[in-house]
């Protein structure tokens, strides 16, 4: 087989374990004792930490540009940020490309997202339980324990559920 025919293969293998993922719920993932804190870059650079966010409840999305389900999750996530940002919410995008920030950024723009949008790498992954499919949303609460997660696409109504009834404690 020709090294050309190989990758096709691995590709396609690969993206169809991304597509067959998306949907799934992963209880392991909630298992977590609580979030584990990270420094991570926003896109101008600035060095950021999820204790930055403490008191608050925090929806930690990891995505990719190239997803498809993360494309139509998060217009929800920037509807559900501008609901709930003064009501003490916060949205934190995590994108799994630190090789493509200039594709990042022009997302970003593309879609209007008003959150805050950091660069993940291999470490933040691995300590959220290894990240394999995205979507992946981990809903954090006040006092920085994992109160869901999600694997895949999630409907608005989901997020709101979980966000309503943390904002109540």
């Amino acid at each position: 087989m020709k090294i050309k025919h190989l990758v096709l293969l691995v590709t396609l293998i690969f993206f169809q374990g991304v597509y067959v993922s998306c949907g799934e719920s992963n209880p392991s993932l909630s298992r977590l004792p609580s979030a584990p804190n990270f420094i991570l870059k926003d896109l101008k650079g600035n060095k950021v930490m999820l204790s930055d966010f403490k008191g608050k409840v925090i929806i930690l999305d990891f995505w990719t540009t190239w997803c498809p389900p993360c494309r139509e999750e998060i217009p929800h996530l920037v509807d559900l940020y501008a609901a709930y940002r003064g009501k003490g919410l916060e949205v934190v995008g995590i994108a799994l490309e630190p090789y493509n920030l200039r594709g990042v950024k022009d997302f970003i723009q593309r879609y209007r997202v008003t959150y805050p949008v950091l660069i993940g790498d291999n470490k933040v992954s691995s300590d959220y339980g290894g990240i394999v499919s995205i979507p992946t949303t981990f809903v954090i609460t006040q006092d920085a324990k994992i109160y869901r997660a999600y694997v895949g696409y999630q409907e608005k109504a989901v997020f709101e559920k979980d966000i309503q009834t943390l904002l109540r404690k």
